[in-house]
This record gives structure tokens, C-alpha cells and sequence, in this order.
């Protein structure tokens, strides 16, 4: 069944009009007080970095020892079943 576009019902959007930005003035914003790297390069921030790269290290070196030993178990579980030992 094909529908004609007059045979659908017409809807009328309202018109927003969006401020301009024009008038906003940004030349008294001093830009110097909020930069990054003044906190990035503080003492606590640092040790904070260095204390999540060694939680995440420890982290892959637990998961790959798990793999190790999962890996360990099914090649004894594997020879178990196979008769050899």
C-alpha cells in the first residue's frame, strides 16, 4: 500500500532562535590560572600515577600466573584421563 505525502497529516515545528555569542566577552578571562600542568607535575599526582601503573602491572602479572596455572591444571587433568602421568 503506497501512501501519497498529501496524505499525510502536516506538523508545524516552532522556531527557536539561539542567542549570539557575539556579545560574550573573554578577553578578561585569564587562562594562565587554570593550566594543567601545574597540577599534572605536583608531587601527589605523580605518586598517584606511579602507585596506579604498579597496581595495574601487578595486576597483569596476577592474570597471566593464573593463566600459567589454569594452563598447568588442564595439561594434568588432560594426562590424568589419558593414563600417562
Amino acid at each position: 500500500m503506497k501512501v501519497s505525502l498529501s496524505d499525510l497529516p502536516r506538523i508545524s515545528v516552532p522556531k527557536v532562535s539561539v542567542p549570539s555569542l557575539h556579545s560574550l566577552d573573554l578577553t578578561s578571562v585569564d587562562l594562565a590560572r587554570f593550566a594543567p600542568g601545574r597540577v599534572l607535575d605536583s608531587p601527589v599526582v605523580r605518586r598517584a600515577t606511579d602507585i596506579g601503573y604498579t597496581a595495574v602491572g601487578f595486576a597483569i602479572l596476577g592474570v597471566q600466573k593464573l593463566q600459567v596455572r589454569r594452563r598447568e591444571i588442564l595439561e594434568s587433568i588432560s594426562a590424568t584421563r589419558n593414563g600417562g602421568n
